[in-house]
């Protein structure tokens, strides 16, 4: 007797994942070319809430926030690292106000088939340096006024 058995799993590749950082004022990254070490695109806000009322009922609702944060790490002196202190050195000198917010994030799983896309973005704060004997990732914040996935 000839048994099969089939196992579901499901499958992750960070190299699968794509990812574009882009500012019409500083230019392009390709992270998905420079060591990303992780991306974390974390929501702000809720998507519903619930509210009780004098008599008991509940009331949900449905809240519409998409702004949210972006925290990126990368390999210290990499391409993305360079990039993003460029970045940073740009913001604070020569960026008027209406033009902080003008960058773009672009995930794309290839895996899964869904692109995360985060416009309005903003570098919140430069990481701290460490200076030590062995390289190391250096997280970056961002803040994005908008996030979808598609």
């Amino acid at each position: 007797m000839n048994v099969r058995i089939l196992m579901a799993c499901n499958v992750y590749s960070l190299p699968d994942c794509k990812s574009v950082l882009y500012h019409p004022d500083v230019g392009t990254a390709n992270l998905h070319q420079c060591g990303m070490g992780k991306i974390v695109v974390s929501a702000a806000g809720d998507l519903t809430s619930h509210t009780t009322t004098a008599d008991g009922y509940i009331v949900v609702n449905k809240l519409k926030t998409t702004n949210g944060t972006i925290t990126l790490e990368v390999p210290q002196n990499s391409v993305g690292d360079d990039f993003l202190r460029r970045w940073a050195r740009w913001a604070r000198s020569t960026a008027s106000p209406n033009r902080i917010a003008l960058g773009t994030l672009t995930i794309y799983d290839a895996v899964a088939g869904f692109t995360v896309v985060c416009t309005g973005v903003s570098l919140q704060k430069v990481p701290d340096r460490t200076f030590d004997r062995t390289g190391t990732n250096l997280t970056y914040t961002l803040l994005a006024t908008t996030i979808t996935e598609q």
